[in-house]
């Protein structure tokens, strides 16, 4: 690249090509410093400016503030551009497909968030109502979830613990039909659910109103899938004493999964043989139909054979004629009263907000990305989503809900289906509501093992994540170990813990890879002007050292940037020390004509100047702003000139908002390599 210093016109450039063997590009204008290429943009800054001002003003008119009102109300829009001969047929059938879904797996999921299955048919109802009004996303299917299931056990576990569980619901064990014992204690666990919920929704709410729907990219996916896999065990873990049909006491704490399969095989003589057998059908049979039926024709199948449906309708029909319960002594689901709850107001205890906003977050999470993932065509509104999962939570919360979230199955399906919109959900929850008025106490007769391996295989997939890690530990060690630590601290300590050592040990591997970031010397290709980090094949004059450090510059980096610099420029402090002693020296010798011209011809050396590439500083903090201000101060006390190059816009400001300009000078700071060289090191060309 030749530089001609002092061109007639700054903003003229001129490229020519020779085309050859070896392509040359030849770019013609004067080297600048920062000070010089801001000067040339702070009319283009005073018109941005000029427009966000406009733009703030027009937000602020009468017609924006409605128009963002209307926009948390997305049913609005999809109302008034619904296409009925289109739209209607499609979110009809995907709907009503999806219902066959939401009931097995409502009811499964309620005995998994111990309580009972009207409980999870409420939350498969209220909450996909208010997503239809709020949400964006046609094939997010809202409502019950086994992780977050799981979760609500466990908030429930924290503040209500019974005497006795079996496979974790307090049953009565006089009961001919296994029903809950006390209603009263199910009621409190329900409330206390609910009030997860409503903590759940206006968590969920604030950050969308504020805007805050970024926060999804600070999990990673190697952590969301430890974690999701985690709870997958645990999932599978909890059902396992209900299809053997196996009573154990209840445990809690560190250590609980291992304690707990001590007590199963502890009492394993104790198994039901009808549980065992009526698990070992419906296994058989659902893997059948989902993993090789529905996959091998799924091109053919118009949709997925409802399995879990089926499944569930023939277990109570065999169950009832067969009597199960009474001549076999197979626990079953119980009576499942009629009708909707009516509004009361959720149980809120200051015990639960801390677990409730953790269960906010992974709400969000798990069902931003599934979002994501379906929705190819448009892109996600992120904030709004937030909205919408807030809302559903908030106010199915007074309807005795427990916190809701997306379910991959049901998902897939309603992509799988090709729903146009979001009014998809009320073919759905119009299916749940007769359930609840009319077709609930039918079921009552369901074998609790046969909920107990839907919910088994409804996670198997999640489980199989396990089959990633030969890939992740190929790609990122780091990540491997996040994925390993997380799984193992939710096996072997609690679920929870899965969460704090897999988000903990994530943000201390950023630390400690920033503070790992590659430290070099960069040189000149020679016959070339490209900047590689320094070998044989690159060359700077001798009184030049060009150091960059790939990292940003904050308290983890700050001390190690300054150690390799001196290391690899040269170290002031050694310097100063030699310079001291030279000095000493001179003053203890009688002055000789020899000695001084020894002193003139080193003080007539050339200027040492080190270059910093400032390109990796994304951010700083004051500590890194207090080394760098450090370290010129230190190279200056000995003679030699710091100048810094490609600093981020972001870096800029922090150094004009604090003292480091002043300390640095502003003519020392520049756009490129090539401005610093040409205007400090020659006049001519490279």
């Amino acid at each position: 690249m030749s530089i001609r210093k002092g061109c007639e016109d700054d903003d003229h450039k001129k490229l020519t090509r020779d085309v050859g063997e070896n392509e040359q590009v030849t770019l013609l204008r004067s080297p600048k410093t920062q000070g010089d290429l801001d000067n040339l943009n702070e009319k283009q800054f005073e018109d941005e400016e000029t427009h966000k001002t406009k733009r703030c003003k027009s937000f602020c008119n009468g017609s924006n503030i409605a128009n963002y009102f209307f926009s948390l109300f997305p049913i609005v829009s999809v109302l008034r551009h619904y296409n009925i001969k289109e739209f209607l047929l499609k979110d009809a059938v995907s709907g009503l497909s999806t219902a066959c879904l939401h009931f097995p797996q409502g009811m499964a999921f309620g005995l998994l968030s111990t309580l009972t299955p009207k409980y999870g048919l409420y939350t498969s109802f209220f909450p996909v109502l208010l997503y239809v009004i709020f949400g964006t996303c046609p094939y997010v299917s809202f409502g019950t979830n086994a992780v977050i299931s799981l979760f609500t056990a466990n908030i429930i576990q924290s503040q209500l613990s019974p005497s006795t569980v079996f496979g974790g619901t307090n049953l009565s064990t006089n009961s001919s039909e296994m029903q809950i014992s006390d209603d009263s204690f199910i009621e409190m666990r329900a409330a206390v659910a609910s009030g997860s919920s409503f903590v759940v929704g206006v968590f969920l709410l604030l950050l969308g109103l504020l805007r805050l729907g970024f926060i999804a990219t600070y999990m990673s996916s190697s952590f969301v899938g430890s974690f999701t896999t985690t709870a997958a065990i645990h999932i599978m873990s909890s059902q396992v004493p209900k299809s053997l049909g196996v009573r154990i006491p209840s445990v809690s704490g560190p250590g609980k999964l291992v304690l707990m399969y001590i007590e199963i095989f502890k009492n394993i003589t104790s198994a039901n043989v009808g549980s065992i057998v009526t698990s070992i059908i419906c296994i058989i049979i659902l893997a059948f139909v989902k993993d090789f039926v529905n996959e091998k024709f799924k091109s053919k199948l118009f949709m997925p054979i409802p399995i879990d449906l089926i499944l569930v309708i023939l277990g109570t029909v065999v169950s009832y004629f067969g009597e199960l319960n009474s001549k076999f002594d197979i626990p079953v689901v119980g009576n499942i009263p009629p009708g909707v709850p009516p509004p009361s107001l959720p149980d809120m205890r200051s015990g639960i907000i801390g677990d409730s906003i953790i269960v906010a977050i992974i709400v969000f999470v798990l069902t931003i990305s599934m979002a994501k993932v379906c929705e190819s065509k448009n892109a996600i509104n992120a904030d709004q989503e937030l909205v919408a999962y807030g809302m559903s939570n908030l106010g199915s919360s007074f309807f005795r809900c427990f916190p809701s979230c997306v379910a991959p199955p049901r998902t897939i399906l309603l992509k799988t289906m090709d729903a146009k919109t979001t009014l998809n959900g009320i073919f759905s929850a119009l299916v749940i509501l007769l359930i609840l008025l009319f077709l609930g106490e039918y079921f009552q007769y369901l074998p609790q093992a046969v909920l107990s391996i839907m919910v088994i295989m409804a996670v198997k997939n999640l489980l199989l994540q396990f089959r990633q890690l030969p890939r992740i530990w190929k790609i990122n060690k780091y990540d491997f170990t996040v994925w390993v630590v997380t799984v193992a601290s939710g096996v072997f300590i609690d679920f929870a813990y899965a969460l704090y050592c897999g988000l903990g040990l994530s943000v201390f591997l950023i630390v400690f890879q920033s503070q790992r970031g590659k430290m070099s010397l960069f040189g000149k290709l020679k016959d070339e002007d490209l900047y590689v980090e320094e070998s044989q094949l690159t060359t700077l004059p001798s009184n030049v050292k060009f150091f960059k450090m790939e990292s940003s510059l904050f308290f983890a980096t700050s001390e190690t940037f300054r150690e390799s610099l001196f290391k690899l420029t040269w170290d002031p402090r050694i310097m100063k020390k030699d310079s001291d002693e030279v000095t000493l020296s001179v003053e203890s010798i009688p002055a000789k004509a020899d000695n001084d011209q020894k002193l003139e011809e080193q003080t007539t050396d050339e200027t040492k100047i080190v270059i910093i590439d400032c390109s990796s500083f994304n951010y700083v903090d004051m500590n890194g702003i207090s080394t760098l201000s450090l370290v010129v101060k230190e190279f200056r006390s000995v003679g030699i000139r710091v100048l810094l190059v490609r600093c981020t816009s972001n870096f800029v400001d922090v150094m004009t908002r604090s003292d480091l300009m002043e300390t640095v000078g502003e003519d020392n700071v520049y756009p490129d390599i090539v401005d610093a060289i040409a205007l400090n090191v020659f006049e001519t060309q490279l």
